[in-house]
C-alpha cells in the first residue's frame, strides 16, 4: 500500500495521469483516486486546487510517500519550479519525473526537455529521480511508469517495516459521521501500528478516543501498520470536532510558540523578524509571525536566501508535531515562488 502525489502546474497533464492510475473518489481542494489489484493498493492524490493556493499541494505532499512530478512538452514553468522547491524543502526522497503528453513530442524534444529538467534539479532532493515519458492517450510509457512505482513501493515497504514498532501516529485528512457507526476518520498511519480498541489521543484538541474499528479498502482489520491508509471508527469524539491535520497519537508536542531549524530557499527573498508568513506541517496550516532569527548563535534581523538559521515563531493557533517533523514557511503574497524555507523541529 502506497500513497502517491501527482503534482505540477495547470496544463501539466497531472489530472489525466491520476485518472489513468486509479478510480476517482473524494474531491475537495484535492482529488483522490484509488487502485487495488491483488496485494497492490495505491492511493493517488491530485492537488486540484493548486496553483491557485499552495495548500492543496502541501496537503497532497503531506499525504504521500511517492511524488510524480508532471512536466508537459513546453517544459518547466513557474508552478513546476515551485513544486520542486516544496519537495526539496520537505526533503521528500521518493519520486519520478513524468514527461506527460509524450505523444506530442519527438525523441529529440523529449531528450532536450529531460536535459533541461535534470539541469534544474541539480543540488535538489529530486536530482536523481527517473525521468519517464508517458502518454495517457497512446499509453506509451505507462507500464514503465507503473514498474518504477512498484520499485519505489518495495523500497518504502522496507522502510515502513522499520517504523512499525514506534509509537503510533495517524494523520487525519477527512472526518465524517456515518449513521449507525458514529465518527469516522480517514487518514494515513505514518509510523507505528494502530490496533482495534487502542486508546489514543487526538491532537491538538487533546481528546482521548478509542478505536472501535479499523478498515482498509472497506475490509475490517485488527491492526494497521506504517503506510496504511485507514478508515477508523472512533469512540469519544464527534466528527465535527476533528479537522484535517489532526494527529491521532499517544504523545505529541502541542504549542503556539516554537523554534525551528530552517534552510532558507535560494529562490526566495529571505526571512525577516516581524514578518507574517503561513506555516504548513503535516496537514496543518496556520499564520505565523517571526519573532526571532539566530545565525551561528547570534541574533539577527534577517536571514538571506540560502542561509541556515534558527527561527522563533509565534503561531496563530495550536499545532501538534514531534521531533523530526518538517515544516514549510510560505509567503502567500509572493506572485510566483511562495515557499520560503524548509524547517525541522528537533528536541
Amino acid at each position: 500500500m502506497v500513497s502517491i502525489a501527482v503534482i505540477g502546474g495547470e496544463g501539466s497533464g497531472r489530472s489525466s495521469l491520476a485518472s489513468r492510475l486509479g478510480k476517482k473518489g473524494n474531491t475537495s481542494d484535492i482529488t483522490m483516486y484509488d487502485f487495488a489489484k491483488g496485494d497492490q493498493i495505491l492511493t493517488i492524490i491530485d492537488p486540484s486546487g493548486y496553483p491557485v493556493s499552495p495548500k492543496p499541494l502541501t496537503t497532497a505532499l503531506g499525504m504521500s510517500e511517492i511524488v510524480l512530478l508532471c512536466i508537459p512538452p513546453a517544459g518547466m514553468d513557474v508552478a513546476a519550479g515551485e513544486c520542486v522547491i516544496a519537495v526539496d524543502q520537505l526533503g521528500l526522497k521518493y519520486g519520478i519525473v513524468v514527461q506527460t503528453m509524450s505523444d506530442r513530442s519527438n525523441p529529440y524534444e523529449l531528450e532536450e526537455n529531460a536535459n533541461n529538467i535534470r539541469s534544474f534539479l541539480q543540488g535538489m532532493t529530486a536530482r536523481d529521480w527517473d525521468i519517464i515519458p508517458v502518454s495517457t492517450t497512446t499509453f506509451e510509457g505507462m507500464e514503465q511508469l507503473k514498474e518504477a512505482i512498484n520499485e519505489l513501493d518495495r523500497e518504502i515497504t522496507v522502510h515502513n517495516l522499520k517504523m512499525a514498532d514506534k509509537s503510533p501516529r495517524v494523520v487525519v485528512d477527512h472526518s465524517f459521521n456515518v449513521k449507525g457507526i458514529g465518527s469516522v476518520i480517514l487518514g494515513r498511519v505514518i509510523q507505528g501500528t494502530v490496533h482495534k480498541h487502542d486508546k489514543l489521543t487526538i491532537y491538538p484538541i487533546n481528546q482521548v478516543i478509542e478505536i472501535r474499528n479499523i478498515q482498509m479498502q472497506d475490509v475490517d482489520k485488527e491492526s494497521a501498520g506504517p503506510g496504511s491508509r485507514v478508515g477508523l471508527s472512533l469512540k469519544g469524539v464527534q466528527a465535527k470536532d476533528v479537522d484535517r491535520g489532526n494527529i491521532i497519537s499517544s504523545d505529541e508536542t502541542t504549542a503556539r510558540d516554537i523554534e525551528l531549524e530552517c534552510i532558507v530557499s535560494k529562490f526566495s527573498s529571505g526571512l525577516a523578524v516581524g514578518s507574517t508568513l503561513h506555516m504548513y506541517v503535516n496537514l496543518q496550516s496556520t499564520p505565523v509571525k517571526i519573532t526571532g532569527i539566530t545565525i551561528d548563535g547570534q541574533d539577527v534581523g534577517e536571514a538571506r536566501a540560502g542561509n541556515t538559521c534558527k527561527v522563533s515563531l509565534s503561531i496563530g493557533e495550536e499545532v501538534s508535531f514531534c521531533s523530526g517533523d518538517m515544516f514549510l514557511l510560505t509567503d502567500l503574497n509572493q506572485p510566483k515562488q511562495r515557499f520560503i524555507a524548509g524547517c525541522k523541529y528537533n528536541i
